[in-house]
């Protein structure tokens, strides 16, 4: 079986002898394939091979689902790219020092819910999954459904008003939508990715954030546990 992640993301007999396949009684004895990625050419042998090492045992049920641990989640090729190519990256941006065991996540840009995914791996006990394209609410809703995660879906475009909800982190990752937390006068324990140099530093001057640069963009990260904060 050759999923549909696209061809940067199916298995290369190129640079495999063989399909890696195994039985997963997880999936009705239904047949399941490992996922293995080429390396991408501006990634170095080393890069490239730690990702491996954190989605070797990744799974493709079918083709628009994907086992990774005791989750199966469906996702668009976009999305899983998306997943593989930073599930070890939001290690660093997108979780806080503290456990988030039990803890909600107010989840902004979230996609098929590739996010959530990654905060309930990690012990968080409830995800509200903000997601302005229309498209993509019946996946979540399906995600949901499947893998019975507590998780409120918001299908529409990221106000401010929503950081007034009881949350104890939010990952924002919505082109655009940073603009909004200039208008706040506290900003909550979060990890923000910056698009504009100008949102940046405005950041930088009405808050104390930690910013990790990258390749077209920032990451700015509130970390301060229980901090008090207002509108």
């Amino acid at each position: 079986m050759i999923s549909y992640w696209a061809a940067g993301l199916r298995l290369h007999r190129d640079e495999f002898s063989k399909h890696l396949s195994c039985q997963s009684s997880h999936c009705s004895a239904q047949r399941v394939q490992l996922i293995l990625h080429k390396r991408p050419p501006d990634w170095s042998w080393l890069d490239w091979l730690k990702h491996i090492a954190v989605s070797w045992n990744w799974q493709a049920v079918d083709d628009q689902r994907v086992r990774i641990g005791r989750f199966v989640v469906e996702l668009t090729p976009y999305y899983f790219e998306t997943l593989w190519r930073e599930w070890r990256a939001w290690k660093n941006w997108y979780l806080p020092p503290w456990s988030l065991k039990g803890k909600t996540v107010l989840d902004v840009g979230a996609g098929c819910g590739e996010t959530a995914l990654f905060y309930f791996s990690h012990g968080a006990g409830k995800v509200i999954a903000v997601e302005p394209n229309p498209s993509l609410a019946p996946v979540l809703h399906r995600n949901m459904v499947r893998n019975k995660w507590d998780m409120e879906i918001i299908s529409g475009p990221f106000q401010s008003t929503m950081l007034g909800r009881n949350f104890d982190f939010m990952k924002m990752d919505g082109e655009g939508c940073e603009a909004q937390l200039l208008n706040i006068t506290s900003l909550p324990p979060c990890a923000v990715e910056v698009h504009s140099r100008r949102i940046l530093d405005s950041l930088k001057t009405r808050f104390e954030v930690n910013v990790l640069p990258q390749r077209d963009n920032w990451i700015v990260q509130n970390l301060l546990e229980h901090s008090t904060w207002a509108l």
